[in-house]
């Protein structure tokens, strides 16, 4: 069997071993951390258990590519429950909300009852997300290996989306928002996605929630991506949690294998990079290969933003659920860091009781942040203390916007953790700490980098940054494609 060595642990880097397992593989897993998952993960506080990573997955259900991807790596299965969701968020502000449904046409009707002056902006909007209902996601194989059968089924699955491609042409969502007359109709698309991003960003988001492809497994993040792992080790997969690796060893235009942090060389006829692809670039090959879109990402920044995040989690001493749904309201006014957002986003995990104590539940907020945002906290971090009070005094005075909005939970919250793209960066490597892709705008080219190490042939990357603008979909399906990609060279077969 030819050896194939895989650096990273995350869904990527374990979709990939999987899929070569199945494809008769010898292969490894080097992970720097001590259990696998990377940003798919969760982690325990005081007898409460804080999830990290899944709000909603694409794919769960339905008989999907993504879907085949999702059950043959046992992130879901039937013995796996799905939480039931019956709205994607709730928009606030000035006193007014509005909920994005599950029922299209339920959103509908409230939004031309909030904002009549609207109307055929609305309808025009949600008609978009109803054919966004149709839109899959393509995870067959690349489309660098597509024989001409296989374009022409992607062509005619993919008219949906290229209608809504066509009619959102040029516009990012900004350009969208300015559509509306009425201010809380342009937070609540600017809620899910940044004003930067491409205008089709919202009705392909929101079509596919209400199409029902969106689910939560239960047991949250860390434990789906266990699910992950166990499946790799039962395949006859060897996975080493906490061997951090050190380089790519590449000798006269060949890939010998790689050298972890220990000294230790681990010899291999295929590698997969599975991390982040500026630390693949710039510390596992010392910064001797590069990319031209990858050069284009770090030089164009307006092109291709960024972004950060702070967040906090807090212990709820009752059981009552005053959020009910995901909440995206306005900050307190931290006018000492311009470069947060002015939105935060409040998550309940009620529905999962074994995050927290009998009677009791966890609430968690996110803040967004500009990509200035992680110097300031990459220099706060070299003083620790410094760096550790800065970050409670945001996460109370969050709390305390918290208890005014839901006057329940008065007195009965506790802050448990809170965390910054700091913590992404020294956790997954995360390029300045973003936990997900460098995001496509207008003005950007809208290309991927490449999954081939120029002038080395058996190196194949993956991961979540050749998918822009990432997330668990993209890194699963790269991990599949991957290995598709060493079959290719391998002359062999390739499967679905």
């Amino acid at each position: 069997m030819k050896k194939i060595v895989i650096v990273g642990a995350g869904i990527s880097g374990m979709t990939a071993g999987i899929y070569a397992k199945k494809c008769g593989f010898d292969v490894e897993i080097y992970e720097k951390n001590a259990i696998p998952g990377g940003e798919c993960t969760g982690w325990d506080r005081k007898g409460y258990h804080i999830d990290n990573c899944i709000h909603w997955m694409v794919g769960c259900t339905g008989k999907t590519a993504l879907n085949r991807i999702w059950r043959t790596i046992g992130a879901i299965d039937d013995s796996v429950g799905l939480v039931p969701l019956k709205s994607m968020y709730r928009s606030e502000l000035a006193g007014e909300q509005i909920t994005l449904w599950k029922d299209i046409e339920r959103t509908r009707k409230e939004l031309l009852k909030l904002s009549p002056e609207d109307t055929d902006e609305i309808n025009d909007l949600m008609d978009h997300c109803s054919l966004a209902k149709k839109v899959t996601i393509p995870a067959d194989k690349p489309s660098e290996l597509m024989k001409p059968l296989d374009l022409t089924k992607l062509a005619f699955s993919s008219r949906p989306a290229i209608k809504l491609f066509q009619h959102y042409a040029k516009m990012d969502t900004g350009d969208l928002m300015a559509k509306f007359k009425h201010p809380l109709i342009r937070c609540m698309l600017s809620d899910f996605c940044t004003k930067e991003s491409m205008a089709y960003s919202f009705p392909m988001a929101y079509g596919n929630f209400a199409a029902g492809d969106g689910g939560l497994p239960r047991g949250g993040s860390r434990a789906m991506a266990l699910r992950v792992a166990q499946t790799f080790t039962d395949l006859g997969g060897k996975l080493y949690c906490s061997r951090p690796a050190r380089r790519i060893v590449i000798e006269e235009g060949r890939a010998q294998g790689i050298e972890l942090e220990d000294g230790r060389m681990i010899p291999a006829d295929y590698i997969i990079p599975a991390c982040d692809l500026n630390f693949t670039y710039e510390h596992l090959l010392d910064g001797n290969y590069s990319d031209p879109v990858i050069r284009e990402f770090h030089e164009n920044r307006e092109a291709y933003p960024i972004y950060g995040m702070f967040q906090a989690a807090f212990a709820v001493e009752m059981e009552a659920n005053a959020v009910d749904t995901e909440t995206m309201m306005e900050t307190p006014y931290l006018e000492d860091y311009p470069w947060m957002g002015d939105r935060m986003t409040v998550k309940t995990y009620a529905y999962e009781p074994s995050f927290a104590p009998e009677g009791k539940q966890i609430i968690q907020v996110l803040l967004p942040m500009q990509e200035a945002g992680y110097e300031f906290w990459k220099t706060l971090y070299q003083k620790p203390e410094v760096y550790r009070e800065t970050k409670i005094a945001i996460a109370v005075r969050l709390m305390g916007k918290i208890e005014r909005r839901f006057p329940m939970y008065e007195k009965r919250l506790r802050l448990l953790d809170c965390w910054t793209s700091v913590t992404y960066e020294r956790y997954c490597n995360a390029y300045k700490g973003y936990n997900q892709a460098f995001v496509p705008t207008k003005g950007s080219g809208n290309s991927s980098p490449s999954p081939y190490l120029s002038g080395v042939g058996n190196v194949v990357l993956a991961g979540q940054w050749l998918s822009p603008p990432g997330g668990l979909p993209g890194a699963a399906i790269e991990g599949k494609f991957a290995v598709q990609r060493i079959l290719k060279k391998e002359n062999r077969k390739i499967n679905q």
